[in-house]
């Protein structure tokens, strides 16, 4: 089927104009972000969120590559009389350390057009696809469906709870506005800092992968995951290893805490201490230095999100330090054999 044409699907409305197709390139980015843009006060989105926000043409053309799209059948774009009103996708899918393969769909719905059907529709048209990908990559027997919704998407929350999906991960979505002098503090005795240089992102990466292997969400460490990690951490827009506070003791990385800064936002993409060296003030002293960092270049609405569980006492570290919930963001899944 050529992307330029158009198609039913047996569980959609009877709705005058309503379309059905897949991405055409280039053309389709503008829509998409209007999508986003007219769904932001609805849907309480936002912007400054390091969790969430409301991604322009250019986002969408950087995750969304004409080149690399073409006739894709992942993406599925939603339209009356021709003009865009929602879009979905099953682009990215992973196997975690338990061996279980996570199919992610997300969807995006125009306010005006939610509670008609159209959403049950892309819904079931995703979790097909996604079933057709399964069936011919690893097999379906420890294969999950898995979506992301936010706490303030009431109808995108209510659809998934409808189709039998379940919350496995709740993370919390925080802010700190820096007003006062952020005072420093030693590491502990042997543990130091050192500026980031490329040939440390192995070291870097290994100490990322000891800090979160009890996560039962991780991937398994491999060169292809180590690709993702640097494409993620290094070579982003706005990935800055100036901001980075690595701690080191001989010739082994300890702890660590990625900064970045996006739009006069400061942001921690990542914080994490090898298990072995947990609970000895590291991540505080290096996300203390980081703030310092960002007070120095004029940087003060800070955002980043965690568990809302305080698994690893995450949570109570980043509340001390004055960071607090603005919002949740909510982990489905469905296994794709009951």
């Amino acid at each position: 089927m050529s992307n330029n044409q158009t198609f039913t699907l047996s569980t959609a409305p009877p709705i005058p104009g309503l379309t059905f197709r897949h991405f055409r390139g280039a053309t389709d980015h503008a829509g998409m972000a209007a999508v986003h843009e007219n769904s932001r006060v609805w849907d309480q989105v936002d912007p400054r969120s390091a969790r969430e926000g409301v991604p322009t043409s250019a986002d969408l053309a950087a995750t969304f590559p004409e080149a690399e799209m073409g006739e894709n059948a992942d993406l599925l774009i939603v339209a009356i009389d021709e003009e865009v009103i929602g879009y979905n996708h099953v682009r990215w899918r992973w196997t975690e350390v338990t061996g279980v393969r996570v199919y992610l769909h997300l969807g995006y719905l125009l306010p005006a057009w939610r509670g008609k059907g159209i959403g049950q529709a892309m819904l079931t048209w995703a979790q097909g696809r996604i079933r057709v990908l399964a069936a011919s990559e690893e097999g379906d027997a420890h294969a999950t469906f898995a979506t992301n919704v936010s706490s303030t998407e009431i109808e995108a929350d209510a659809l998934i709870r409808h189709a039998d999906y379940v919350a496995v991960r709740r993370l919390s979505d925080m802010v700190l506005e820096l007003t006062l002098p952020i005072e420093t503090r030693p590491l502990p005795v042997g543990v130091n800092l050192r500026p980031v240089e490329p040939d440390q992102y192995p070291a870097i990466y290994q100490a990322w992968k000891d800090a979160f292997s009890v996560n039962w969400t991780s991937r398994p460490a491999s060169e292809a995951d180590y690709q993702i990690f640097l494409s993620d951490n290094v070579k982003g827009e706005h990935c800055d290893p100036s901001l980075w506070q690595i701690a080191w003791v001989d010739d082994q990385v300890v702890g660590l805490v990625f900064a970045q800064v996006n739009r006069e936002i400061g942001v921690f993409p990542e914080v994490a201490v090898r298990q072995a060296w947990q609970r000895r003030g590291i991540a505080r002293t290096l996300m203390l230095g980081a703030l310092a960092e960002f007070q120095q270049r004029g940087i003060h609405h800070i955002r980043l999100f965690t568990d809302a569980d305080n698994g690893q006492g995450a949570r109570s570290l980043y509340e001390s330090l004055g960071f607090r919930e603005i919002k949740q963001h909510i982990l489905y899944r469905k296994p794709l054999k009951p």
